[in-house]
C-alpha cells in the first residue's frame, strides 16, 4: 500500500470506518489513481464516502505539497444528485467531513435563496453539492463558470435516475461543458444502489471514448 492510499484508508478510519465496507474497500485504489469508475452498492453500504474520503486525502496531499494550491475562488469537487435527495444526511455528513478538513462543502439548488447564491459567486465553495437542473443554470453565468476553471472531479449520484432520459441527456451535455471549462483531465464517479445495463451507465459516466471501470458489491 502506497502513502497515498494508507492516507486514505485512515481518512475512513477516522469517520469511524473500523473495518471498510466491500465497495469501499474495491474503490478507493481506482479513485486515489484519478481514474472514472461507476460503484454499485446497496443503499447503506458507504457509497458517498466511498467516493469522497480518497478525493480528501487527494486534496489535502495536494495543499500540503504544493504552495501555488488554490485556495480561493475555485471548486474542486461537484457532488450531482436529485432534488429529492438533497436532504438525505449523507449530504449533510460531506459537509461535515469537508469542515474537519478546512474545506468549504455547500449546497445549491432551485430553492437556495438569492443571498446564499449571491455569497457563493463572491466565494465558492471548494465542494459543490447540486443538481443536474441547478449546474445547467450554473453554466450560463460567467462569474461562476470561471470559478470551474480548476475543478477536478464529478460525482455523480443516483444514476439510475439519469440514464436515458431528458436529465440525462441535459447532464451529459453539461459534463463534457464542465470538461471543456477545466484546465484538469475530470475524474468522473457514478454512484447507484441498483442499475440495468452496467456498460451503458459507465458509458454515460465517462463520455465517449473514455474509459470508466465498473466496480460492484453485489452481496
Amino acid at each position: 500500500m502506497n502513502v497515498v492510499d494508507e492516507k486514505i484508508v485512515e481518512s475512513f478510519r477516522q469517520e469511524g470506518f473500523r473495518n471498510l465496507t466491500k465497495i469501499q474497500k474495491i474503490s478507493y485504489p481506482v479513485i486515489s489513481r484519478k481514474q472514472n469508475c461507476l460503484l454499485v452498492a446497496p443503499t447503506g453500504s458507504g457509497k458517498t464516502e466511498a467516493s469522497m474520503m480518497p478525493i480528501f486525502s487527494l486534496l489535502e496531499s495536494e495543499r500540503s505539497g504544493n504552495t501555488d494550491f488554490i485556495e480561493d475562488s475555485a471548486i474542486f469537487v461537484l457532488y450531482i444528485t436529485p432534488l429529492r435527495a438533497l436532504n438525505n444526511d449523507v449530504h449533510r455528513r460531506i459537509i461535515d467531513y469537508a469542515k474537519k478538513r478546512n474545506l468549504d462543502a455547500q449546497i445549491r439548488h432551485g430553492d437556495t435563496t438569492r443571498t446564499a447564491k449571491q455569497k457563493m459567486v463572491k466565494k465558492p465553495p471548494h465542494i459543490l453539492i447540486t443538481t443536474p437542473e441547478s449546474l445547467g443554470i450554473i453554466l450560463t453565468q460567467e462569474k461562476f463558470k470561471a470559478f470551474l476553471k480548476h475543478l477536478r472531479w464529478v460525482i455523480i449520484d443516483e444514476v439510475h435516475e439519469l440514464i436515458g432520459n431528458e436529465r440525462g441527456t441535459h447532464l451529459s451535455v453539461s459534463l463534457e461543458r464542465l470538461q471543456n471549462l477545466s484546465s484538469h483531465n475530470l475524474v468522473r464517479i457514478g454512484l447507484s444502489a441498483t442499475i440495468g445495463n452496467l456498460k451503458d451507465a459507465a458509458n454515460f459516466i465517462s463520455g465517449t471514448n473514455r474509459k470508466c471501470s465498473i466496480l460492484v458489491d453485489n452481496t
